[in-house]
């Protein structure tokens, strides 16, 4: 069955509506494009007034058009734009690529319109990419309306905007890799970018894909999480996402009008799913040529072979940085190396050749067999010259370098490990270089881009391992029960879920809620003190009071029953300033000693339900150390947003202190992370502080928000 995209990148016959005679006018590059990607079917320029453009005959309009359309691109102006489209809708044209801008990311009229126009296309059985894009491009579909060339090669381009593809075209130029298809979606009106990715999993020209993706319309940052974690078959996936900084989020609302979102959820989603996230265009292509070359680092250890020590260390300082290892190789492979390398050689890791590679090139391919064959080993950076020793020599030396280049490539092959190389040499096209090229074997000009590259493929070996279907979520409770508190919450006070019902909701759910009474008199208090036997603390419960503190609503260390009983009188007296009715005093035993953190959930318009973890107390407002998962979280993803806390080192015991039960924090967040995915009406909510214990987790407060 034909997938609803082949339309747009497979096209049977395309039109171009407002192609123009002009040929360095938008509608004529566009239309010179087009004919020179040499499609085998028809094509249709459409003027009102030529008779002929580059040898095809032009029409006045689609509807003249005397073949059925496959593929109609609008290059008219934008008030022409919506007769067009019904035009389109009318003919039945299954695929239309909107180029014109003036629409969603102007405002709302724009939206309208918009909303208007795919509409129509979809009542008759059509789809639309765009508006204000930049066109597409499918190396096997013959398809070029860009108005620029573009290089093919393994790897698919997403981007949200035009000026960025043409960035990455000229990157793709420069650096040898080419694209499958490229796809500028511009305001996403109809196809959005999780149905752009599901069909490029299964191209099989495609081995990377890279997006440049401004912003998420609502709930689309989830559909993309969904997919990515959930996905049977899918690719490396490397997304460019701007908008960490203020100024960067409104050029994107601006652009194309999607909302950029709070970065850090951004951050964790894409590191849930196993997407991996770049800063900058050079950082994405460099990924995508490793990953389109290259095998999986199977483990996160490399050799770093230079033939001079401050490319070593500077090789070796940036792979830390990114999460690799470069670990003192065996004694076994010291002592080859020791076998085959002059005495001024560095053969712990780095390796330093100290000069032999320039005068014996064919000592580099037998330094990386060794280097290889050591088990521990994922795989090998090798930087410095190589590739141009023949400049400071002989014709002779090339033609031996050449032949070790072909050595490097089958010792890669025969060791399956991953290898990049750095040269000063990288932007020439040298043959010793041609030939890695030939062999799969990327070549990097900067010493920092060979490591962020090799770190790229241990990332997606980690996310590989990973990404799955989520663990068999534990048993809910009965939906009645939580419907029932929920009711009497909102019944109350509004949209606030007070504490007793906060308490009530999260021990549903399973999670540790120290014992608690709720007293409406004196002598309720002081009983309920007795009973606890031992200090308490004492919270004033009323409507419309979210932040207790405010009012000096909290008693701690209440130490018994006549104590208890006097401080409930005082909370009644300050519970006089709260506009509201039926002041409470909740009563529950104090917390031993732990370390104070917090634990939240929310509702992100992107991305659904998020869950946040960090240090409590004056450390998450003046360090603002937590971390955010998307909601349900499994065991891997509590862990890990449990060390991304800065100082998650306090957790393992400090000063005297035994260490934390992780354990059971790790099901707290699960838990939580649950509730947040089950209960939409649960908009906020609040645990603040959870005192980790040597055994166990205890929430000492919680409250939430409402829908």
């Amino acid at each position: 069955m034909r997938h609803a995209l082949d339309c747009f990148l497979h096209p049977k016959s395309v039109a171009v509506i407002g192609a123009s005679t002009v040929l360095h006018k938008t509608g004529g590059r566009r239309w010179r494009s087009m004919v020179e990607a040499g499609f085998s079917g028809p094509l249709y320029p459409v003027h009102p007034t030529a008779a002929e453009i580059l040898g095809h005959q032009a029409y006045r309009s689609i509807r003249e058009v005397p073949g059925p359309v496959d593929l109609a691109v609008v290059l008219v102006r934008s008030d022409l734009v919506p007769d067009v489209i019904r035009d389109c809708a009318e003919l039945r044209i299954p695929g239309v690529v909107v180029i014109t801008a003036g629409f969603g990311e102007t405002g709302a009229e724009g939206k309208r319109l918009e909303r208007e126009m795919v509409g129509q296309l979809r009542d008759r059985g059509g789809r639309m990419i765009g508006p204000n894009c930049a066109g597409l491009f499918s190396a096997s579909g013959r398809v070029n309306v860009l108005g620029w060339n573009v290089p093919s090669g393994p790897v698919a381009l997403i981007s949200q905007s035009g000026n960025m593809a043409l960035g990455f075209a000229q990157l793709a130029r420069e650096k040898g890799l080419g694209f499958s298809k490229l796809i500028t979606v511009g305001n996403a009106a109809d196809v959005r970018i999780p149905e752009y990715l599901e069909y490029l999993f299964a191209d099989l020209e495609t081995k990377v894909i890279v997006a440049y993706l401004e912003g998420f319309e609502a709930m689309e940052g989830r559909d993309l999480w969904a997919l990515l974690r959930s996905h049977p078959a899918p690719k490396p996936v490397v997304i460019l996402k701007p908008g960490e900084t203020e100024s960067g989020r409104r050029a994107a609302l601006s652009h194309t009008g999607a909302l950029a979102g709070e970065n850090r959820v951004v951050e964790a989603a894409l590191r849930q799913c196993g997407a991996l996230r770049v800063t900058d265009t050079e950082e994405a292509w460099d990924a995508a040529i490793a990953l389109a070359a290259l095998s999986p680092l199977r483990a996160g250890t490399v050799v770093v072979v230079a033939d001079g020590g401050g490319h070593a260390t500077i090789v070796s300082d940036t792979a830390a940085r990114v999460g690799l290892s470069v670990p003192q190789l065996s004694e076994t492979t010291r002592r080859a190396l020791a076998d085959m390398l002059p005495s001024r050689s560095t053969i712990i890791n780095p390796v330093d050749f100290a000069g032999v590679a320039e005068e014996e090139p064919e000592a580099v391919p037998r330094v990386l067999d060794v280097c290889l064959a050591d088990p521990e080993i994922g795989g090998a950076i090798l930087a410095g010259h190589f590739g141009g020793y023949f400049k400071i020599a002989t014709a002779e030396l090339g033609q031996r370098e050449q032949g070790a280049a072909r050595a490097i490539a089958e010792v890669v092959r025969r060791h399956a490990k991953p290898v990049v190389v750095h040269t000063i040499y990288g932007a020439e096209r040298l043959p010793a270089l041609e030939e890695l090229r030939r062999g799969g074997i990327p070549i990097y000009r900067s010493l920092e881009a060979s490591a962020r590259a090799m770190g790229s493929l241990w990332r997606y070996s980690l996310a590989r391992e990973r990404r799955r279907a989520l663990q068999a979520r534990r048993s809910r409770p009965h939906g009645a029960d939580v419907a029932a508190i929920l009711d009497r919450a909102s019944g109350g006070s509004g949209r606030l879920l007070l504490e007793p019902e906060a308490r009530e909701l999260l021990a549903l759910y399973g999670i540790p809620i120290p014992p608690f009474r709720v007293s409406t008199s004196p002598e309720e208090t002081a009983v309920a003190t007795a009973e606890f036997g031992g200090p308490v603390a004492l919270k004033l419960i009323a409507e419309g009071l979210a932040h207790k503190s405010d009012v000096g609503g909290v008693l701690l260390d209440v130490p018994g029953p006549a104590a208890a009983a006097t401080g409930h009188r005082r909370l009644l007296e300050r519970a006089r300033a709260i506009p509201g009715h039926s002041p409470r005093v909740l009563i529950t035993p104090m917390i031993p000693d732990g370390i104070e953190t917090v634990i939240g959930a929310f509702r992100d318009p992107q991305f659904g339900p998020v869950v946040m973890f960090g240090l409590g107390g004056i450390f998450v407002e003046a360090l603002n150390d937590v971390a955010f998962g998307l909601a349900p979280l499994d065991e891997l993803d509590a862990e890990a947003m449990i060390h991304e806390v800065r100082a998650h080192r306090v957790f393992d015991g400090v000063r005297g202190r035994p260490p934390c039960d992780l354990v059971s924090l790790v099901d707290v967040l699960i838990r939580i992370s649950e509730l947040a995915a089950d209960r939409p009406e649960v908009v906020e909510l609040d645990l603040n502080p959870v005192f980790l214990l040597a055994r166990g987790t205890a929430v000492a407060d919680a409250r939430g928000v409402l829908a």
